[in-house]
């Protein structure tokens, strides 16, 4: 049989299968990678993983926490609630993953690590705080792969589909309290990034001569994000707050500009004049979903609190860049956390620790044959004062938990996760006064 023919008949059966979801077939194996957080499954969906708004003391709390503040740290769930900080403040927080994914007989052992975020938080009056921010929004990272027969021949082909890259997130946020305790913000953000998927099927001849075909996607994704939020402090008693807060975050349309390209290889030599680039700077747009998010939350100030959350994003309303929604579902989170500090003011150093504890239910927008994916987890963790007034603190916290569940063509994620965050405070921007 000529290459020709040979290329041809995996063109088709590339094609057919590109930009399908076959994670979650019977037939893939899971292939370590070395980017992002880890090889993550589905990540294949939508625009990637997403991580959470939520700096490190409060991923603490389950990530909880758009009704809570108490102007120790940045609040980036909930830019009404900025406001609080009524001292410049500067946080940076590191994220590292350790993964075992499960599916059938087989078994991946996967670790990672990145920068979460890094924000600085600075009083311009008495009333009105504002934010600079740096997050993370979302990665690809994944490597999944089938073994299927080629249409019309008697070789079997080798499937692969990878992922890299992610979105980035710089926001300008502003809160302001309005009146008394009544707080509001906005957050105006500019995501922007690249993602790139590939799909090669390669011949499974067994002779050192196998085709390979190569197809990449390439997507340079860019736009706005807007986001609103308000809070109030209902005070009942001289020490005791009931907060109620929430957040909408308007939907967009990423303006994306896409390059794809195929190529072939016999064993490892390319293919003279197979390398095409089939479309270059192609324009399309992304539709993000809007979410909403509320909560409530008891106070007791630099003492207790204990938060609860609820948020919904409709995923059901994404598109792809082929406008196609992937089989997305709107997704729901729930969490709620508690934060209790024995004695912020005391001599002994044990008893200005804020300890921090939380949990954490969410069902994620995926469906894999019908069922639905969801995700648990439970999280720890303390604050480690730096200074004698308790200004500044080492946040480390650590959450373990699982995503899905065991069956077939279902694929388990079992993680655990260390978040070891810094935030700095002082008193910055201020007129000296002399007598």
């Amino acid at each position: 049989m000529s290459k020709k023919s040979i290329i041809t008949r995996l063109q088709s059966s590339v094609s057919r299968s590109f930009g399908a979801v076959l994670v979650f077939s019977g037939l893939c194996s899971l292939q370590a990678v070395g980017q992002g957080l880890g090889n993550t499954p589905y990540s294949t969906y939508g625009i990637g993983e997403r991580f959470s708004d939520a700096f490190a003391a409060q991923q603490m709390m389950g990530g909880s926490g758009v009704s809570y503040a108490n102007g120790l740290f940045i609040n980036n769930i909930n830019p009404a609630l900025i406001a609080r900080n009524r001292i410049t403040t500067l946080e940076v927080g590191t994220l590292i993953q350790s993964k075992q994914l499960k599916e059938g007989n087989l078994q991946q052992n996967v670790v990672g690590g990145n920068l979460n975020y890094l924000a600085m938080a600075f009083p311009i009056n008495s009333r009105w705080t504002s934010s600079l921010n740096y997050t993370p929004y979302s990665y690809l990272d994944y490597n999944n792969r089938r073994v299927s027969t080629i249409p019309g021949d008697m070789f079997s082909s080798l499937t692969e589909y990878r992922g890299s890259g992610g979105m980035n997130k710089v926001s300008f946020v502003n809160g302001v309290r309005v009146y008394k305790n009544l707080y509001a913000g906005i957050s105006a953000s500019y995501l922007f990034g690249t993602l790139t998927r590939e799909v090669s099927t390669q011949t499974l001849r067994g002779d050192g001569n196998d085709y390979t075909l190569l197809f990449t996607d390439t997507d340079q994704n860019r736009n706005f994000l807007f986001k609103g939020g308000l809070a109030y402090r209902f005070k009942f008693s001289d020490k005791r707050y009931l907060n109620v807060g929430g957040t909408y975050e308007l939907p967009t349309q990423l303006r994306t500009s896409r390059v794809s390209t195929q190529s072939a290889l016999v064993g490892e030599i390319p293919v003279a004049g197979s390398n095409d680039t089939l479309s270059y700077n192609g324009s399309g747009r992304v539709n993000l979903p809007g979410s909403y998010r509320i909560g409530l939350s008891y106070e007791n100030p630099y003492r207790l609190a204990v938060t609860a959350d609820f948020s919904m994003q409709q995923w059901s309303q994404f598109r792809d860049f082929n406008r196609s929604n992937q089989n997305m579902q709107d997704s729901y989170q729930v969490s709620a956390g508690l934060e209790y500090t024995p004695n912020i003011v005391s001599s002994t150093y044990w008893n200005r620790i804020p300890y921090r504890f939380g949990v954490n239910f969410s069902q994620l927008p995926y469906s894999v044959r019908g069922q639905r994916i969801n995700e648990a987890s439970l999280s720890i963790g303390m604050g480690l004062p730096l200074t004698k007034v308790g200004l500044s603190d080492a946040n480390l916290g650590l959450t373990v938990g699982q995503r899905g569940k065991e069956g077939t063509g279902i694929i388990k994620e079992q993680f655990f996760r260390i978040n070891l965050g810094f935030t700095i405070s002082d008193q910055w921007f201020y007129r000296q006064v002399v007598d």
